[in-house]
């Protein structure tokens, strides 16, 4: 009986899973991935793209291809005694007639934290030699308990919504090398990065140009990647949070605050509906890297190390909560965060009497590499100055010659002489020239 259930559950899928056209190559090295021999973990935001990314990988791969979409809501009748089932079926639909394909059976695994009991399966089909490529929409995948388990055979891959440079490729435009552009180039790329700021990265959002779909997209995630998954007893609490974090992106924050604008009276409450909501990507805490003073390390109630919050896709601020006052230099801060965390960098911020947007940290060592700080207009003499002053004092605290300031459209370089007669060098470029790079 469990058989007729499946194998309508795996047939429904593949015309649409082999049909490969229109699809984005994202910029993510898919080599690695198709020597077989790891398992390979996709995760990010639900509509970011990981069903078209499992697509395009499988179009570079030669063999037996069983693509199972366990996000649909039929598996949810099944156990984990259907695995044996979806094996016995593939090799019947699949290996017959493709005897010399046999050696290469790769399974594309979509979103398949909601299914219980799928760590056992992964891991004996790896172990059995099969390609397996596993995605998720909650960073849950990447575990303690689950890395343990595959310890030394997993690869991780993150994928958030589209990049500038992919959200070109999929107006059908060509990306351009930032430095080699006409001033009615600059001025196009201009404006078209601004539509890409205001509503975001999500590939529909960005296909059929309607903005909303990231304020659905939102509900969704918060209802099904959150409340469902998690069970959460105060679903108007959390909801209430998660608005008011975005609402306030690029912002330091307090429980206290939190508990207010919730109304959740728990601490414990609100720290683990946090967790949640960044499980799914619906927002990433930034920590501080050099707490003030260890006064305020002890005093903090935010596990001792203030954060800023950034919300999981620009174009939720206007969708989320479309009446709240716009901070446009926060939003601007956001934009760069996420693109940051494209780039696989290790992010926190800098904070003494100045402050500096982010410190990139190598990822063994924690020594910081880079410092950047992010201003959307840096004409007026005031400004200039915060933000100069605030970069170098990053600059200073982590021995950096040279540090970055990403404007709206201001491009240029400073170089300020130190006490050994050293000059510190400072690189202001434009953010859309820079996420072109």
């Amino acid at each position: 009986m469990q058989r007729l259930k499946i194998l309508p559950l795996i047939l429904d899928h593949q015309t649409f899973f082999q049909n490969p056209s229109n699809i984005i190559p994202r910029n993510i090295s898919v080599s690695p991935c198709l020597d077989g021999r790891e398992i390979n973990l996709i995760y990010g935001p639900l509509h970011a793209g990981k069903t078209s990314f499992l697509k395009y990988v499988a179009g570079l791969v030669q063999g037996v291809k069983v693509y199972i979409n366990f996000g649909d809501s039929r598996f949810q009748e099944l156990g984990p005694e259907c695995f044996q089932e979806i094996e016995e079926i593939a090799a019947e639909v699949y290996l017959k007639g493709n005897e010399n394909e046999a050696e290469n059976v790769y399974y594309f695994l979509d979103e398949i934290q909601n299914f219980p009991g799928w760590e056992n399966w992964v891991d004996r089909l790896n172990r059995e030699g099969a390609g397996v490529f596993v995605t998720s929409s909650s960073s849950s995948l990447l575990n303690k308990d689950i890395a343990s388990r595959f310890t030394g055979r997993t690869r991780s891959l993150k994928l958030l919504p589209f990049s500038f440079k992919e959200y070109l490729t999929l107006k059908g435009l060509r990306v351009p090398k930032p430095n080699f552009l006409t001033p009615s180039r600059c001025d196009e790329m201009l404006c078209l990065f601004l539509k890409y700021f205001e509503n975001g990265g999500f590939p529909a959002v960005i296909k059929d140009g309607n903005f909303l779909l990231s304020g659905e997209y939102f509900e969704e995630i918060l209802n099904n990647g959150v409340i469902s998954r998690y069970n959460v007893q105060d679903a108007e609490g959390l909801k209430k949070l998660a608005i008011f974090l975005i609402s306030n992106m690029a912002s330091e924050y307090a429980i206290d605050t939190l508990k207010r604008a919730s109304g959740i009276e728990n601490e414990d409450t609100v720290r683990a509906y946090l967790d949640y909501l960044e499980e799914a990507f619906l927002l990433y805490r930034n920590p501080l890297l050099n707490p003030v003073s260890e006064n305020e390390k002890e005093t903090n109630q935010e596990k001792k190390v203030p954060c800023k919050v950034y919300a999981g896709d620009t174009g939720f601020f206007k969708t989320v909560f479309p009446n709240y006052p716009d901070s446009l230099g926060l939003r601007f801060e956001n934009l760069v965060f996420l693109e940051l965390l494209r780039r696989d960098k290790q992010v926190s911020y800098f904070r003494d009497r100045r402050e500096c947007d982010f410190l990139l940290t190598e990822k063994d060592s924690q020594a910081v590499q880079a410092a950047v700080q992010v201003s959307v207009y840096f004409g007026t003499p005031a400004v200039r100055e915060r933000e100069v002053l605030g970069l170098l004092a990053a600059m200073e605290e982590y021995g950096l010659n040279e540090g970055l300031i990403l404007t709206m459209d201001d491009e240029g370089v400073i170089e300020i002489p130190d006490e050994d007669r050293e000059k510190k060098r400072i690189v202001i470029n434009s953010v859309w020239k820079w996420m072109l790079e």
